[in-house]
């Protein structure tokens, strides 16, 4: 129990860290607008859409959905919505070079 709670402390932590301005800033010079906008939005997703997303399922497909509205909360979820957004950020970008 006690390593469940320190993983949650430093979770929660990350993410606070994740979103000062300092943080957000380095990344910004170290990578570029474009990279940061895509994880911007890998994180709106996973802590925000997902907890929707799961109890939408819930109510409509499976009650066993109901216990994953916490998740993104206590674990990561990138490998879900990291890959999504990068893809929808690819076929963005290339209908802009299409248009050009």
């Amino acid at each position: 129990m006690k390593k469940i709670i320190q993983y949650i402390k430093h979770n929660i932590s990350h993410k606070i860290y994740f979103w000062k301005w300092s943080n957000l800033k380095k990344k910004l010079v170290k990578y570029g607008p474009t990279f940061l906008v895509i994880l911007i939005l890998v994180e709106i997703i996973e802590h925000f859409c997902l907890p929707y997303l799961f109890y939408y399922m819930g109510s409509n497909i499976h009650e066993i959905f109901y216990l994953l509205i916490p998740a993104p909360l206590l674990i990561c979820l990138h490998f879900i919505t990291a890959p999504i957004i990068f893809l929808i950020y690819i076929k963005i970008s290339n209908r802009k070079r299409q248009k050009k």
